[in-house]
């Protein structure tokens, strides 16, 4: 090989490391170019997709929803009032009757409720004679109360008033009498201590008793008297004085015994009369006792009477016309006294289904709206539920209102359980949004805000978090209040959990880049 070949060899060599470069520098610029104008594509196959929904005015129709049992407005209980037995039973759940159809058959056998009674009255009839022989009644009394001639009020009233004012009369009596006796025996005494001084003189006749002369403490003495006159003195034995003073003495003694024996007969009197109101009071205490007794014995019997027609052949009817919508016993089974044996709702009374809600909640309703049924494929196309009644609802009575709704519907029996869903009035609201882009933590409510930021490669979309009050709400939509313009846009659903911060890329770009 000559020089001139290896040189061309040479700069042939040469020129091939020259292409190569040169091709991997134009590739190496291709894939910079690439990455330049694709970046953003690639980019955001790693970043969370959201979708998003404008802020706007809207409407927000809230709903009440809550679940009860139906019941019967106003059932009729039916009750056995004894313990017994039952033999059969006549009807069913749901099986419509009249009044007087048999509801249970009663085994005859004699409840222990007959033999209560039964000894009732026994003791009661024991305990009155017991009471009206006891010795404290007269026998025409006896005669009288056990045929059954109990006195009125009337007449007690007045016999006691009458041996009452007896009994006050001989007070009176008796109180002044023995005034009397006590002031004769003072006078008495006063006389005998100065009879030897106050004797009149002989031949002073004026001074003996019933002449009109001086002397009128001796004429006092006797005043009233006729057993005594001057005969009396003429025929006095001894002197002057003394038959003066033997007048005086026989004057004084008969007029003591004369109070004497009109204190004795006044307090026989009083005695007599004390006596007597003691028999009254006692006739009329027992009398009353007596009386309360024999209603005793009457309501005894009464009791006896009733649970023996009860007793044989026994049955248990329906007082109403109406449908059974309760049973408590079956054959064979014991009733408790009182207890209700079967719940009847009576023709034309409806069904009612009662739950809870808030006070604010109540607030926005009335009496008179209608309910739809939370699941209606469940029902027929008569279905029908209206408010009734709103109350306090008694386990919070400060914070919670009781719902009733009556319930009109062929697919609906008493025990049914019922959910029911209320619409509170509609009310336009300047910020809407739907339930789905309004979020909670421990700092209350939130949403998500999408933010938009220029780039050279186009725009970047980065989250916000933003606080707000939600005002009202419905299935669907929320009404919000907050720092939030009309027609942000917040985010709705994420492929990934987002944050305040976080960039993202969306769900349909065309609707946030047309806003802008």
């Amino acid at each position: 090989m000559n020089i001139e070949d290896k040189e061309l060899a040479q700069l042939q060599r040469s020129q091939r490391r020259k292409d190569i470069i040169k091709n991997i520098t134009i590739v190496f610029l291709l894939i910079l170019l690439a990455l330049t104008f694709f970046s953003r594509t690639i980019m955001n196959y790693t970043l969370p997709e959201v979708s998003t929904h404008i802020v706007a005015q809207g409407e927000v129709s809230p709903r009440i929803r809550g679940q009860g049992t139906a019941e019967v407005d106003d059932p009729y209980t039916v009750t056995v009032t004894q313990a017994r037995t039952i033999r059969s039973v006549a009807v069913h759940v749901d099986q419509e009757i009249k009044r007087g159809d048999v509801i249970y058959y009663l085994e005859d056998n004699e409840p222990e409720e007959l033999t209560n009674a039964r000894q009732e009255l026994a003791d009661q009839q024991a305990n009155f004679t017991k009471r009206i022989f006891d010795g404290s009644l007269s026998d025409s009394d006896i005669t009288r109360l056990r045929a059954g001639n109990y006195r009125s009020e009337d007449q007690m009233q007045s016999e006691l008033a009458s041996v009452n004012r007896r009994l006050e009369s001989a007070t009176r009596e008796a109180a002044s009498a023995n005034a009397a006796l006590e002031k004769l025996n003072a006078q008495s005494s006063d006389s005998g201590t100065d009879s030897g001084t106050d004797v009149p003189p002989e031949g002073g006749g004026s001074d003996v008793p019933g002449t009109d002369t001086t002397g009128s403490a001796a004429t006092d003495e006797i005043e009233g008297e006729d057993d005594y006159g001057e005969s009396d003195v003429a025929s006095t034995s001894g002197t002057y004085q003394d038959g003066y003073l033997e007048i005086m003495k026989t004057s004084s003694e008969k007029k003591i015994e004369k109070a004497t024996n009109r204190k004795i007969d006044a307090e026989a009197e009083l005695e007599k009369a004390k006596t007597e109101q003691e028999k009254v009071v006692s006739s009329i205490s027992a009398e009353l006792e007596l009386k309360s007794i024999r209603d005793a014995i009457n309501q005894a019997q009464a009791k006896v009477d009733k649970l023996e027609k009860e007793n044989i052949g026994a049955t248990v009817v329906s007082p109403v016309d109406g449908t059974v919508t309760s049973l408590s016993y079956t054959a064979g089974e014991t009733t408790s006294p009182d207890s209700a044996a079967a719940i009847i709702r009576i023709d034309g009374k409806k069904l009612t289904v009662s739950f809870s809600a808030t006070k604010e909640q109540a607030q926005k309703l009335k009496t008179g709206d209608e309910a739809q049924p939370v699941n209606p494929w469940e029902y027929d196309d008569d279905f029908k539920a209206v408010l009734r009644q709103i109350t306090a609802d008694s386990s919070d009575p400060q914070n919670s209102r009781l719902l009733k709704f009556e319930i009109d519907s062929d697919a609906v029996t008493a025990g049914d359980s019922v959910s029911l869903q209320i619409a509170e009035s509609t009310k336009t609201y300047d910020l809407v949004v739907p339930n789905a882009a309004v979020r909670q933590d421990s700092n209350g409510f939130y949403v998500l805000l999408l933010q938009v930021r220029q780039s050279p490669l186009g725009n970047r979309y980065i989250v916000a978090r933003e606080g707000i009050k939600v005002l009202a709400k419905d299935d669907t939509n929320s009404a919000i209040s907050g720092s939030i313009g009309a027609y942000s846009y917040v985010i709705t659903t994420s492929t990934r959990m987002v944050t305040s911060g976080d960039q993202v890329r969306l769900a349909n770009d065309v609707e946030v880049e047309d806003s802008y």
